[in-house]
């Protein structure tokens, strides 16, 4: 919130994965990594310049938007995106990308599973017993996270509104809801990624 909405500059940071977080001596967590971030400085009308559009594309693969992955416009909404793979993370204990699944990007595993209308709790990193988490606090994480990872920009949460749900604002994240999308739309709105994913898996890379 702060790096989006509070500074002076606006700093969209293009590298939030789980490495880029780290816990300081009282387990407080601390987001590092800023050698991709972009600075936006504000304008005559206190408003911030809009990201350019970049000829590369910068990042971790499984953390990208894919809206960043095919116009290489950086945005506070691909960081939101990349924030709520890292929630989807830790819910599940899983990578981002992992070549030993048939699918292997955590998302559209996920996906696959949300479809199939299995219980929350079958996602849940199976470390965890049951006594260790608080089922009403996962079922907030998995719809945040769920939000957060929305391959349409303009569906997603702001990182104000994230603050607010994190804090237990459950009325802001019932107003937002479960914003479902077809695997088709998906499906093609994720393009670019799916097809680098068919690539490597052609290799035989794991």
């Amino acid at each position: 919130l702060y790096l989006h909405e509070e500074w002076d500059e606006q700093v969209i940071h293009r590298n939030i994965t789980s490495s880029a977080v780290f816990l300081d001596p009282d387990n407080n967590p601390r987001l590092g990594c800023f050698a991709l971030a972009e600075f936006l400085t504000r304008n005559s009308h206190g408003d911030h310049h809009v990201a350019t559009t970049t000829s590369s594309v910068r990042g971790i693969f499984g953390y990208m938007a894919p809206e960043y992955v095919e116009s290489g416009e950086a945005t506070p909404m691909a960081d939101v995106y990349s924030f709520g793979v890292v929630v989807l993370e830790v819910v599940t204990g899983q990578r981002a990308v992992d070549f030993r699944w048939p699918e292997a990007l955590l998302l559209s595993r996920v996906r696959r599973f949300v479809e199939r209308k299995k219980p929350l709790e079958e996602m849940v990193d199976g470390r965890m017993g049951e006594e260790e988490y608080d089922r009403r606090q996962l079922r907030r994480l998995l719809q945040l996270g769920f939000l957060c990872t929305h391959s349409d920009p303009a569906a997603r949460p702001s990182m104000r509104q994230i603050v607010s749900i994190l804090d237990g604002n459950d009325e802001l994240l019932n107003f937002l809801g479960w914003k479902k999308e077809g695997r088709e739309v998906w499906q093609r709105r994720n393009a670019s990624s799916l097809s680098l994913v068919r690539r490597i898996q052609a290799l035989g890379i794991h």
